[in-house]
């Protein structure tokens, strides 16, 4: 059955209109008409079944049949990550979005060689949403939340305080991702922090590690940092599955 997203605020009881791109791909790609069975999702997570109702120009109107809501995730993972590159950041966002990370937080640090101009800020947060939706179209989770890039100093007060916080960096030789999560008590949600190409300056992970962030390793190997990123979220996902009994 074909997955579109549509927003919360598109559904009203049993009927929810589908309009913008998606509604292009419906009609004019997919070619799909009236009594076509599809499944919508929507920021929550939630999904509804239903059938085409009417085409109308500019939407489509389906009638819903059944509804799931979504199911609380059993980690709550937010990743802040330093600003890539074009496609390195485009494969970050899709990426972590299938392996459902809950929230993006993209941020310009000491190293960040791609930076981003204030007028482009909203445009480019708009781009990875897109990239974040089609991902999740193709996974079956739910978009990630992502935030518009913002400084490193506003990153770190922005952190909720009850969060677990690790920044990973190839500069920690003493502490491994394996072993912290040994001895690491339970919590709510995981706040994970990934630097730049360049990784982090000294002077940031010292203020991180004073906002209460713990610095780990990923091991020996020098990752790239889209490489990093993917291999961070995949790890954090399989040791906190469960919150209630993490994995050694």
């Amino acid at each position: 059955m074909r997955r579109f997203f549509i927003s919360s605020q598109a559904i009203t009881q049993d009927r929810a209109r589908l309009g913008g791109e998606e509604f292009h791909h419906l009609r004019h790609v997919l070619r799909l008409g009236r009594g076509a069975r599809i499944a919508l999702y929507d920021e929550r997570g939630a999904t509804y079944h239903g059938e085409i109702l009417r085409i109308a120009p500019t939407y489509a109107e389906v009638g819903i049949t059944k509804h799931q809501s979504a199911a609380p995730p059993p980690l709550h993972l937010t990743l802040a990550q330093g600003a890539l590159k074009g496609r390195k950041m485009d494969l970050v966002i899709e990426k972590a979005t299938e392996l459902g990370v809950h929230t993006i937080v993209p941020f310009v640090s000491a190293f960040t060689v791609a930076r981003i101009p204030d007028g482009k800020r909203a445009e480019r947060t708009a781009r990875w949403q897109h990239i974040a939706r089609a991902a999740a179209k193709q996974s079956g989770g739910a978009p990630p939340e992502i935030h518009p890039p913002q400084s490193f100093p506003d990153l770190l007060r922005s952190v909720p305080t009850p969060s677990g916080k690790l920044i990973f960096s190839e500069r920690e030789r003493t502490l491994h991702l394996r072993e912290f999560a040994e001895h690491a008590t339970q919590f709510d949600s995981l706040y994970i922090l990934i630097g730049p190409e360049g990784g982090f300056a000294p002077e940031e992970i010292a203020q991180a590690q004073a906002a209460g962030f713990v610095s780990v390793s990923l091991g020996a190997s020098v990752l790239r940092a889209e490489t990093a990123s993917i291999t961070a979220v995949a790890l954090c996902q399989f040791l906190w599955r469960d919150i209630r009994s993490p994995l050694p």
